[in-house]
């Protein structure tokens, strides 16, 4: 393995997986033709802002034409929520090549007139005891919410807490309400039995749109078990698999096949129409970014099941590695229609079916 700037220097040919000729051809038709959505997403950066016209260049290049922008508002507070999304909102709106979008059909007329469609989630949800901010967020643009992130909040345990004590009565009511406001539910953070007992409350279907298997990676709690994901799909849900460093895999060497180890693992286990991809990495250097939460104990990733061991996924390394996606899940014989569901297509019917 290469040090991750030296990985950086390699054109897309030099890094991607490599094809046959005609796998190759598969993987351009399918990269040009098909709707690929990112479930959870951080183009303008995780918990630090940052846009400027290279990372804007490199937003274009990665090929999505609909992502969730997560707005990360881990204090909780709204006023700040309202702040972030507006600035976000802001940058879309005058950007040319970029467009807001609140339904399925959004993504696919941006796609058709070239532009990309920015969906927005709130990560997690910041109202605190005050469910009449459902409808507000909506007016927001939010379409997607995380029920908690990874301690407790008024809503529920999140999959961080020593406790496992599931939704609370609050919790309950604000999945009604979401449903009701026809907001999609992700429960990527939550503990296992708030995500269970939001699956089994919620009348539509959720999602983990930011997770993988937790029988690849046992001690990573971020990660969910068979008997979540079986939950969900029995309720209709969609799994987006991630690309964190150090999350899909605690090996010291970490690669794009990590990721599609995950895949794999979850289309065997639910079937390939509940999966996804929801990459949550930036392009950033996550892992310095994660060494030094964890010097300064913003997180405790002891607590996470998290060892910082790679310094980066190969072939998954920012959202510029998308089109790799395609090549390897081509090379491990799925099918042109089982890829463009899992790259887009079972997205956007959920999105559909939910949102609208």
């Amino acid at each position: 393995m290469i040090s991750r700037d030296k990985y950086l220097s390699l054109s897309p040919e030099e890094r991607f997986i490599q094809l046959s000729p005609s796998e190759k051809e598969r993987a351009d038709e399918l990269f040009s033709k098909s709707i690929k959505v990112d479930l959870h997403t951080h183009i303008f950066g995780s918990i630090h802002f940052e846009w400027n016209a290279n990372i804007r260049k490199l937003v274009e290049n990665s090929g999505i034409d609909g992502c969730f922008e997560a707005v990360p508002c881990l204090n909780e507070d709204f006023a700040e929520t309202t702040a972030i999304i507006g600035r976000y909102r802001s940058i879309v709106e005058k950007e040319p090549g970029l467009v807001s979008a609140f339904t399925a059909a959004d993504i696919k007329k941006a796609k058709k007139e070239n532009k990309q469609a920015i969906l927005y989630q709130l990560e997690p949800w910041s109202g605190r005891r005050n469910l009449d901010l459902v409808d507000v967020a909506y007016g927001l643009g939010f379409r997607m919410i995380l029920l908690t992130f990874n301690t407790r909040t008024y809503i529920g345990d999140g999959c961080g807490e020593k406790t496992n004590a599931g939704l609370s009565y609050l919790g309950l009511e604000l999945v009604e309400r979401l449903n009701n406001a026809g907001i999609l539910i992700d429960l990527s953070h939550c503990g296992v039995q708030t995500a269970l007992d939001a699956i089994d409350h919620s009348k539509d279907p959720c999602l983990f749109n930011h997770t993988g298997a937790r029988a690849l990676n046992e001690p990573v709690g971020r990660l969910r078990t068979d008997e979540e994901l079986k939950a969900l799909v029995e309720k209709g849900g969609l799994i987006g698999i991630s690309a964190i460093p150090n999350q899909l895999s605690s090996k010291p060497e970490q690669s794009i096949e990590d990721h599609l180890n995950h895949i794999e693992y979850i289309a065997n286990l639910v079937g390939v129409d509940h999966v996804g991809i929801g990459l949550d990495n930036t392009f950033h250097d996550q892992v310095a970014f994660h060494r030094k939460m964890a010097a300064e104990k913003t997180v405790n990733l002891e607590r996470a099941g998290i060892v910082l061991a790679a310094d980066y996924i190969y072939g998954l390394e920012s959202p510029s590695d998308w089109p790799n996606i395609i090549r390897g899940l081509i090379k491990r014989g799925y099918s042109d229609q089982e890829v463009d569901k899992i790259i887009g297509g079972n997205a956007l019917r959920i999105l559909e079916k939910v949102v609208g």
